[in-house]
């Protein structure tokens, strides 16, 4: 069995048991997806997860999840004989006893049972303690009487259950930022579906993949749409080099791009678009061309990653997996985009320019 903590849903007072039994079944759907036979049992601000060990690391990337803990559980009598036998497999130079009692109806401190348990150890196997730095530390958790003994705490990447926010469309690219940001929204709980908008193949390619890392977060397989941008964006260029304003590419780009994210977030009932825009990243991110580019949509705008710097967002793409598969396949360059753009475009101007365009 696997020992699944939470933190921030057991604040949420008398919706706690909804966001515990969505987890719950979150973490079941996706070890079916994978899979793994389980089934799970919420007990006492813990969600126990029945299935194989190996399912551990899968569980620890379910948002919501804070920690997780391939676990025994063993009857008070049989402690230490419990400890002996798995303990026999290791030979660590130091360790600790980490007791936590979840049940405080338990007669002895956390204290008194750290004690105990590493007194029987330092006899049986003459290990040093360390409660600094140990090699090896014996976990136990005490509920409702029974106790249940671990060696391994993975750590989860916390936030909210997927489906406790509603559905965003997210404008997922072949780059860094985008996939960064969807996986920030799950992490809040969002339901995400994702919408390329491709301007070739190698594009395409390179997203499936960024998606299926992603999946990996999700208890539900993420649907990808993807819709073929390049032949507006070439249309709309030509024109924009007939008037003499290429400069303005970049913003008509992004304009369009959400105006059919917001016909995507109709046809799927979604609550609103997420992008992975940066503020001053690109030209695209000025304050003044978000604002613009905003008017494409009565959709609220999600933008995560409004504040991060790149070394923030890299750290990110790095930790979640989808670094690699930007850095695998290279970065996809516009076809479009001339030497100069507009940075801090005018509303007024920008309009006058979509008119003489048709837009």
């Amino acid at each position: 069995m696997i020992i699944v903590r939470y933190g921030e849903i057991g604040l949420k007072g008398r919706n706690r048991k909804k966001f515990e039994e969505l987890l719950a079944k979150n973490i079941e759907r996706k070890l079916k997806r994978y899979g793994y036979s389980s089934h799970t049992k919420i007990l006492r601000g813990r969600i126990f997860v029945f299935a194989s060990d190996e399912a551990a690391g899968l569980i620890a990337k379910c948002p919501g999840v804070v920690s997780v803990s391939p676990a025994r559980e063993v009857e008070e009598h049989l402690l230490f004989e419990h400890i002996k036998n798995v303990l026999s497999a290791y030979s660590p130079k130091s360790f600790r006893v980490s007791t936590h009692r979840v049940d405080k109806n338990y007669p002895k401190t956390s204290q008194e049972i750290n004690e105990e348990i590493g007194r029987f150890i330092v006899e049986e196997f003459g290990w040093r303690v360390d409660l600094e730095n140990p090699e090896l530390t014996v976990g136990v958790e005490i509920i409702k009487g029974r106790f249940y003994v671990y060696l391994d705490r993975i750590p989860g990447i916390g936030g909210l259950p997927v489906g406790s926010a509603g559905k965003l469309v997210l404008l997922i690219s072949p780059g860094i930022d985008s996939p960064v940001a969807g996986y920030l929204m799950m992490k809040r709980g969002s339901k995400i579906v994702a919408l390329h908008l491709k301007h070739g193949d190698e594009g395409v390619r390179k997203v499936e993949k960024i998606v299926e890392v992603l999946d990996q977060y999700s208890p539900r397989k993420i649907e990808l749409v993807v819709e073929d941008h390049s032949v507006i964006l070439e249309k709309i260029a030509h024109k924009l080099k007939e008037i003499n304003r290429e400069r303005w590419i970049c913003v008509f780009c992004k304009y369009t791009m959400l105006k059919i994210a917001n016909d995507v977030a109709q046809r799927y009932g979604a609550l609103g678009i997420i992008t992975g825009d940066s503020l001053g990243q690109v030209a695209s991110q000025t304050l003044e061309n978000m604002y613009i580019e905003s008017q494409a949509t009565s959709y609220p705008i999600y933008r995560p990653l409004i504040g991060m710097d790149k070394n923030e967002i890299e750290r990110i793409a790095r930790e979640i997996g989808t670094y690699d598969v930007f850095l695998s396949m290279g970065e996809e360059k516009c076809l479009f985009r001339p030497r100069f753009v507009t940075v801090q475009g005018k509303y007024e101007e920008f309009e006058k320019i979509k008119n003489k365009l048709g837009i």
